[in-house]
Formats: C-alpha cells, structure tokens, sequence
C-alpha cells in the first residue's frame, strides 16, 4: 500500500484511496464538497460512504471496483460522471478524473480529484446512437469472445481470472477487453458492464 503522509495539493476535491478501497486521503475540499469532516471519511470504504452512481442513476461503487482493478493492472483510468453521496445534501454530480500513485512493487493509491460536471461527455451521448444501432440487429458488433468477456466482467472477474476461465494468455484477455470497451464507446469496465445491461447483451 501506498504511504498514507503521501501528499497532494488541488484546489479541488479529492480523497485517494488504497487497494482495500479504505480512504486513506480526503483533503479540505472534499470536505467542503462533499459535507464529511476527514475525521469521518478516512478508514471509511469509499463505496459505503459515497455510493457512487452513474450518469443513468445505476450503482457505480462496489467492493469489486473496476478501478481499482485497472490501477492493480497498472491500467489507464479515464475521466468519467458520477453522483456522490454527501452528508447533507443528497446526492451531488462530479466529473471525477483518477490518478494512480504508486510508490513501490504492489504499492498504489487512486487518487479521485472531483470537479463540478459539465455537458454529458461526447461518449456517453454517442451511446445512446450506439443503443439503438446494437438493439436494431447489430449484437454481432460483439463477437462471442467480447460478449463472453463482457459477462465475465460483470461478474467483477479481474484480467487474470478471465484470462484462466477462457483459457487464454492476460495478454489476449485484455486486448479482448480493450476491443469490447473500443467498440461499445466507453472508457472503462464499468461503463462497458453498465451499457451491456442496457442494451441486454448481459
């Protein structure tokens, strides 16, 4: 795990937390923000305190965080939209932007800086074309290995474990797992899950 006296400074929100998703970091503009002092945040998992949701209202947080998972990977994590639980004011939208801090072999935190959203990224508007295209007879944009892999992810199983389960190479898992999230237009697992169940392929 990655120090906890690692510091940051950002003029906007933002709380890192290690692999366990244990916030270990909450600056003064989450606090601000997000309405919980330090005191209450830090040790807390970030899934249970914040219950993040997507931009269509559907669970984003969990114990099996594909984030988490990506900065396990050593993977790129893209920006995305999500709504935050705060300590006073319901539910609050974010543009949310990760950053992965390693400080060792095995050792990582993922630091989450929050701004105030803007227009619904060029993405997820593109999806809902994509939708009607994929409902419309065009399931075999995905080939069964992407459709399979896609069930597998949600099932929350990490590069490795898929990898096992299909009986091929990580290196093979996860360039199956690029082309799924590249051809169903979205930045991450979660996303890529999250659209699947949408449109049924999962």
């Amino acid at each position: 795990m990655a120090s906890q006296t690692t510091n940051f400074i950002t003029g906007d929100a933002a709380f890192a937390v290690d692999r366990r998703g244990v916030i270990v970091l909450w600056n003064p503009e989450a606090e601000k923000a997000l309405g919980y002092r330090a005191g209450e945040a830090l040790g807390q998992r970030c899934w249970k305190l914040l219950a993040g949701q997507d931009v269509f209202g559907n669970r984003y947080c969990s114990e099996y965080c594909p984030l988490r998972e990506m900065a396990v990977q050593h993977e790129s994590v893209h920006g995305f939209q999500a709504s935050l639980r705060t300590a006073a004011e319901g539910r609050k939208k974010f543009s949310i932007s990760c950053l992965l801090v390693y400080d060792g072999p095995g050792n990582g935190l993922v630091l989450h800086i929050c701004r105030p959203p803007q227009e619904a990224p060029e993405h997820v508007q593109h999806n809902h074309v994509e939708n009607h295209r994929l409902h419309n007879g065009h399931r075999a944009a995905l080939t069964q290995r992407e459709l399979e892999v896609l069930e597998l992810l949600a099932e929350g199983k990490t590069t490795k474990e898929i990898a096992s389960l299909m009986c091929i190479s990580e290196a093979t898992a996860r360039n199956h797992i690029q082309h799924t999230l590249h051809k169903l237009h979205v930045h991450n697992r979660l996303e890529a899950v999250v659209l699947g169940q949408r449109l049924d392929l999962i």
